[in-house]
């Protein structure tokens, strides 16, 4: 079965300017290829033209009615703009990312570890449970908003990040 990409947020010149589509994965979730031309970022010249993101969101997140707020939907928003909001807030698992300069190769290989993790409940498991940033979330984690697991993990184990992010949530 092919899959229906769907443009959510893409410029008509989305190398130059980025883009923005989603397939949907099963009846919540979705996941969403980001495409960006990092010369837009404004930064130093990264060494890379283009990056390039695959992400989850799922429709029934406890963070909807902050992300539906954050783009000035309402509550009755179509599944579409509930994707767009929920990518938008940040309420997404990070899956898979890479940078080049090849835009159209970037977006192939981001379509195929969609396919990969759609048809693998091995390897998708296995990403949503990798830890995604410097605390240690999980990807499961950082879709809600649960920035607390990681934080108490860290204090655990007995690292210096946890006692700070404890301190500083006190």
């Amino acid at each position: 079965m092919k899959t229906q990409w769907i443009d959510i947020g893409s410029d008509v010149n989305w190398q130059e300017y980025g883009g923005l589509w989603t397939c949907q994965v099963d009846e919540h979730r979705w996941h969403v290829v980001r495409f960006e031309n990092t010369t837009e970022w404004g930064d130093d010249d990264p060494g890379y033209r283009y990056h390039c993101d695959l992400r989850e969101v799922d429709t029934r997140s406890p963070q909807m009615g902050a992300a539906l707020k954050c783009i000035g939907a309402e509550s009755d928003a179509s599944a579409l703009e509930r994707v767009y909001a929920l990518q938008a807030y940040g309420a997404a698992a990070p899956l898979w990312q890479d940078c080049g300069n090849r835009a159209r190769e970037l977006i192939r290989t981001a379509h195929q570890q969609s396919r990969l993790l759609r048809s693998n409940p091995v390897a998708y498991e296995s990403r949503m449970d990798r830890p995604v940033n410097a605390i240690g979330s999980t990807a499961r984690e950082y879709q809600i908003g649960d920035i607390h697991s990681a934080v108490l993990r860290a204090v655990a184990e007995g690292r210096s990040e946890g006692d700070l992010l404890l301190k500083m949530g006190s």
